[in-house]
C-alpha cells in the first residue's frame, strides 16, 4: 500500500501534467491544490486531470476562491451496481405488463374487444405497447449514449413496471459518475427528453390521424379523462379529433409528450434540474423552490393530488443539485439556446390538470360524427329507395353500460318503412348486424358508431314529412333512455 506522502506526490504529478502547482493544503477531506488557471482555459486541462484520475479511484473538483484557483482531490468510494441481469430481468417484467396492462387494456377499452383475446392483445402492443416503450427505451438511451461520448459512467435504462392504464412508471438510468461540467449537464439532462420528444410526435399525429377516422370513441382513465396540452392541441389542428375520442396510439403519444414535460421540470436532479442547474448554477435552487410550490399550488387549484405527490418526491430526495466537478466553465452561446429551448418544450407539454374526473352520473347521449351532442337528425330519402343514417351513442358515465339501440315506429312499419341496423363500430372493431334492435356493451366513456339502414315503400305519398326515433337505452333499464329523432323528406 502506498504511503501517505507517495500518495499525496503521485497526485501531484498527475495534477502537475495540467496545471502548474504552487501550493498544497492537507485536510481530512480531501488534498487542495493551489494551481495557475491555464490562459486558454480551464475546460480542456481539467477534463483531461478528470480522466486520468478517475479510473485511479480519485474525483476532482475545481473551484475559484479569493482569486485563487484551487483543485480538490478526494478518493472515489467505491460503489457496487446491479448487474446488467436486473436491467433486463426488469425490462422483460414491464414488457409483459405494458402489453397486458398497458396495451390490451387501452385497446378493450378502445374497441369494445375482450382485454384478452388476440385483437386486443395484438393491436393493443401494436399501437400503444411498442410506441410507449419506444419513447421512453429511447429517451433513456439519449442520456445513457451522451453520458458515455463524456466518459461518464451510465448503467444501462431500469424499466418500472405498473398496473392499467399504463403498464409502465417509465424508466431511468443511474449516472456512476460525477457531471465533469455544466456543458456535460447540460447535453446529458436535455437529450432524453429531446429524444424523446422527437419521437413521440409523429407517434402522437399518427395517433391523431386514427382518431380521426374513428369517431365516436372516448378514452378516459381510471375514471378520469385526459387534458390536451398546448402542443397536442396544436397537432390536433391538423386531424381534429372528434369530441372526447382518442386512438391508443395518440394517447401513447400524449403519455409520450407529458413524461417529456415531467423530466424537464427545473427540480432536484430532474432532467430540467440538470438544465436548470448548468444555465444558472448556484441560482439553481430558487428555481427548483418554485417548481415545486407551483405543483403545490396547482395541485389545491385543480384539485389533482398527483402534482402534490410530485412535488413532495422532489423535496425529499432533495431540491438543491449539486455542482458539476468544474463549476467555472460557463456555457457557450448555442448551448444556452439548447437550454432555453428546452424550457420552451416544457411551456409546450406541460399540462396544469392532465386528467380531470368523468362525471359520476351514468348516461347515454347521441352525438354527431364530429363529436357534438344532437338530438334529432333531418334527411331526404326518395320514395322506393333506401339510405343509411349514421350517429354516434356515447356513453358519458364511469361505468360499463350493456346498452340497447332500437329504431322502431309502429305506424311507419305499417306503411312499408324498413327500418334495419347494418353495423356498429367501436374504434376499428366493426360488427356487422341486421336488425331493428341491436345490444352491445360500452366501457365507461365508451362511444359506437351506428349505420341504419332506411328503406321507404314505393307507394307512400310524396312529397312528405315523417319521423321516427331510435331509443337507446341500458339492458336493466337502470339509466334513463335517450331518443334521436330521425326526420325523413320523402320524395318522388
Amino acid at each position: 500500500m502506498m504511503s501517505a506522502e507517495a500518495e499525496i506526490e503521485s497526485i501531484r504529478a498527475a495534477i502537475a501534467k495540467h496545471f502548474s502547482v504552487y501550493g498544497v493544503v492537507v485536510t481530512p477531506m480531501a488534498l487542495t491544490f493551489q494551481v495557475a488557471a491555464p490562459p486558454t482555459g480551464l475546460d480542456a486541462p481539467f477534463e483531461a486531470l478528470r480522466q486520468d484520475l478517475v479510473p485511479r479511484d480519485y474525483i476532482p473538483t475545481v473551484t475559484q476562491e479569493k482569486g485563487e484557483t484551487l483543485l480538490h482531490v478526494q478518493r472515489r468510494l467505491k460503489a457496487r451496481f446491479a448487474r446488467r441481469e436486473v436491467n433486463l430481468g426488469l425490462l422483460a417484467v414491464t414488457i409483459l405488463t405494458t402489453v397486458f396492462f398497458g396495451g390490451a387494456w387501452n385497446w378493450a377499452d378502445y374497441s369494445g374487444a375482450p382485454i384478452l383475446s388476440p385483437e386486443s392483445i395484438g393491436l393493443g402492443t401494436l399501437f400503444f405497447s411498442l410506441p410507449l416503450l419506444t419513447i421512453l427505451g429511447c429517451h433513456e438511451m439519449g442520456h445513457y449514449v451522451v453520458a458515455k461520448r463524456y466518459k461518464v459512467q451510465a448503467s444501462l435504462p431500469f424499466f418500472l413496471p405498473s398496473l392499467p392504464p399504463l403498464g409502465t412508471f417509465g424508466a431511468f438510468i443511474s449516472m456512476r459518475d460525477p457531471i465533469p461540467n455544466r456543458r456535460a449537464l447540460l447535453d446529458i439532462g436535455v437529450s432524453g427528453p429531446l429524444v424523446g420528444f422527437a419521437i413521440a410526435i409523429p407517434v402522437t399525429l399518427a395517433g391523431l390521424a386514427l382518431s380521426a377516422g374513428a369517431p365516436g370513441v372516448s378514452i378516459g382513465v381510471a375514471g378520469e379523462a385526459i387534458r390536451p396540452s398546448i402542443l397536442f392541441s396544436f397537432l390536433s389542428l391538423f386531424f381534429p379529433l372528434p369530441q372526447n375520442s382518442m386512438h391508443p396510439l395518440a394517447f401513447a403519444g400524449w403519455v409520450g409528450l407529458f413524461v417529456t414535460a415531467i423530466n424537464l421540470l427545473p427540480a432536484g436532479q430532474l432532467d430540467g434540474g440538470h438544465v436548470a442547474r448548468a444555465l444558472l448554477g448556484n441560482r439553481q435552487v430558487y428555481v427548483s423552490w418554485a417548481a415545486v410550490l407551483i405543483l403545490f399550488g396547482l395541485s389545491i387549484t385543480f384539485s389533482y393530488p398527483g402534482w402534490f405527490l410530485f412535488g413532495f418526491l422532489i423535496f425529499v430526495l432533495g431540491i438543491r443539485h449539486p455542482p458539476p466537478l468544474n463549476d467555472i466553465t460557463r456555457l457557450d452561446v448555442t448551448r444556452k439556446l439548447v437550454g432555453i429551448g428546452a424550457v420552451a418544450i416544457l411551456v409546450l407539454t406541460f399540462v396544469p390538470q392532465p386528467f380531470v374526473a368523468i362525471s359520476s352520473e351514468r348516461a347515454l347521449v347521441f352525438r354527431d360524427l364530429n363529436g357534438l351532442a344532437e338530438s334529432e337528425i333531418s334527411t331526404t330519402i326518395i320514395r322506393g329507395t333506401s339510405i343509411t343514417v349514421t350517429f354516434a351513442l356515447n356513453n358519458t358515465g364511469p361505468t360499463r353500460e350493456q346498452v340497447v339501440v332500437t329504431a322502431i315506429e309502429p305506424n311507419l312499419e305499417a306503411g312499408g318503412f324498413v327500418f334495419r341496423f347494418t353495423a356498429y363500430t367501436i374504434g376499428s372493431n366493426r360488427t356487422p348486424v341486421d336488425t331493428n334492435a341491436t345490444e352491445l356493451s360500452l366501457n365507461a366513456t365508451q362511444g359506437a358508431v351506428f349505420d341504419l339502414n332506411v328503406t321507404a315503400p314505393v307507394s307512400w305519398p310524396a312529397p312528405s314529412i315523417v319521423s321516427f326515433a331510435v331509443r337507446a337505452s341500458t339492458l336493466d333499464a337502470s339509466v334513463a333512455a335517450k331518443d334521436l329523432t330521425v326526420t325523413l323528406h320523402v320524395t318522388p
